[in-house]
């Protein structure tokens, strides 16, 4: 009888299990394996010809969200914006191909995982999961190779430039963020949200938001990879989910002070003051108003509140800036949704309508 016959069930399980163990090993010495990190060549070319006074408009698209992409551009065509200065980071090569073909500029890199699908069509999958989590050696790139970023998600539209969130040169500021928060801050203590992570910082969003370029900055994103990468990190920092809910966690470790203007709804007296370190090395952290940048969350389920903090806003003087659609896509598509609130500049073919061609 050969050996292979001889071989009893437990022996293949035990062999199963030492390819298994193996191949981990394997997979984990290639996530851990040492970027070459910045941005180079044609890269660097690319983001140095479109950067205005040293900031990068970026808008991260794949070949499923390119309506969006396009949903977008359609809106900033009725602001001053030059759309042109924009980078498409596009995430699979048939978007770079296609963003290129019609001439607009766009960054690819491959080593990075991505899939060519919508993948929160009706809510999060675990492809989706995966390439929010690439995300970070993206902006260590950016960040690194001295550039600030200004990032716009594909699903937003705005009515101002993108640009008015940036602060001037005078400014002490070092990151902006749009919020996350389910709750209108007029209504609710902003520093009490169940969705906090810490006490100092209201929940962020990642899909608006500007950051200096600085050892600090590069220092989050560099954090953030490092626990995404750990095969640890599943058990011990479950907060970890995303680039967004990272960057909570992390803006809330005593690093971060939130700094006027404030938004509306917030009072300089209820700030908390970081203990853990000091002012000289606190990061500055901007939140944008509420009404004037809207998440999804309150343009979908706090509408008739938002109606009346816009009219607010616009008897001030004042109008909104932008919105985003990051609702819970299983209630409500994002195409559903953006119709209803009367939010589609393109139409199916990604061409802007007449509507907003003549406004």
């Amino acid at each position: 009888m050969s050996a292979l016959r001889r071989s009893s069930p437990r022996s293949f399980a035990i062999l199963g299990i030492a390819c298994l163990f193996a191949l981990y090993l394997w997979n984990s010495l290639l996530r851990h394996s040492p970027r070459i990190t910045g941005l180079h060549g044609k890269a660097l070319e690319i983001f140095q010809r479109n950067a205005i006074d040293n900031t990068v408009v970026i808008v991260p698209v794949n070949t499923g969200m390119l309506f969006w992409a396009e949903n977008l551009l359609c809106s900033l065509a009725s602001t001053n914006f030059e759309t042109t200065k924009i980078v498409f980071w596009a995430l699979d090569s048939n978007a770079e191909t296609l963003l290129a073909s019609k001439g607009r500029a766009a960054y690819h890199d491959p080593s990075l995982f991505s899939t060519s699908a919508n993948e929160n069509l009706q809510g999060d999958t675990a492809s989706y999961k995966r390439m929010m989590k690439e995300r970070p050696k993206f902006f260590i790139d950016v960040l690194s190779s001295g550039f600030d970023i200004l990032m716009l998600d594909a699903d937003t539209v705005f009515w101002q430039s993108p640009l008015s969130i940036v602060p001037q040169s005078t400014e002490k500021v070092d990151v902006v963020f749009s919020t996350d928060s389910r709750e209108f801050y007029q209504d609710h203590d902003a520093f009490q949200d169940e969705r906090r992570r810490g006490p100092y910082i209201p929940p962020i969003c990642n899909g608006i938001f500007w950051m200096r370029s600085s050892s600090q900055t590069v220092s989050l994103w560099s954090e953030m990879l490092a626990v995404f990468q750990s095969w640890r990190s599943h058990i011990s920092l479950r907060e970890f989910q995303d680039d967004q809910r990272g960057m909570d966690v992390l803006l809330n470790d005593g690093r971060a002070q939130l700094v006027e203007p404030l938004p509306n709804g917030i009072q300089a007296r209820t700030v908390p003051a970081t203990s853990q370190r000091s002012p000289e090395r606190a990061l500055n952290v901007r939140l944008l108003d509420q009404t004037s940048v809207v998440n999804g969350h309150l343009l979908m389920n706090r509408h008739d509140r938002y109606a009346g903090n816009l009219a607010m806003l616009r008897a001030s003087g004042k109008e909104r800036l932008g919105a985003h659609f990051n609702w819970w896509t299983k209630e409500v598509s994002k195409k559903d949704g953006a119709g209803k609130l009367g939010m589609l500049f393109a139409d199916e073919q990604g061409q802007c309508t007449e509507r907003l061609k003549t406004s």
